[in-house]
């Protein structure tokens, strides 16, 4: 994400130094710097807020605040939810574990990669399948399930609740 400071010099002006300040809900993002530009690199839902900018000469001497910008940052997926067929799972049976996460819609072209573990370890790595299904269950494979979600570049990733799965 990038915020932009605009303001034009007088071309009479020309030599003059500007230093420009970043706030978001009026606290400093980012300090007085010669760059008018603020970049995020891989922003999050606490970055959104109302954003601001001051611009003043190196003196300091004369100082302009912006008007405020309101910038909200979207969820691309919700926090994924671990979900098992069936309710009650007997030795023997097929087991399917789900990782249940909602991809925004306008986002419908991102990978996500799906991680499934047991008590902490990989029971299947990252794949694009959201499920893992056992053919035939064994007491063993209880445990407490989790399941890690991220974009195939590893920008943004997120890990589930666990959920204690028992075979009977």
């Amino acid at each position: 994400m990038t915020v932009r400071c605009d303001t034009r010099l007088d071309p009479l002006r020309g030599g003059t130094e500007l230093h420009f300040v970043f706030y978001r809900d009026g606290r400093t993002v980012r300090g007085y710097n010669v760059s008018d530009t603020y970049r995020v690199r891989s922003p999050q839902l606490e970055d959104s807020g109302n954003y601001t900018c001051e611009v003043r000469k190196r003196s300091g001497s004369v100082r302009t605040m912006s008007d405020g910008l309101y910038i909200q940052i979207h969820e691309l997926f919700s926090p994924p939810e671990i979900k098992v067929t069936p309710s009650r799972v007997i030795e023997g049976d097929e087991m399917t574990v789900r990782c249940d996460t909602r991809l925004d819609p306008l986002r419908g072209g991102t990978e996500l990669h799906f991680v499934f573990y047991r008590d902490g370890r990989t029971v299947r790595g990252y794949d694009v399948s959201d499920t893992y299904r056992m053919r035939s269950s064994r007491l063993e494979d209880s445990g407490k399930y989790t399941c890690e979600v991220r974009t195939r570049s590893d920008t943004v990733r997120k890990m589930s609740d666990g959920l204690y799965i028992q075979i009977y």
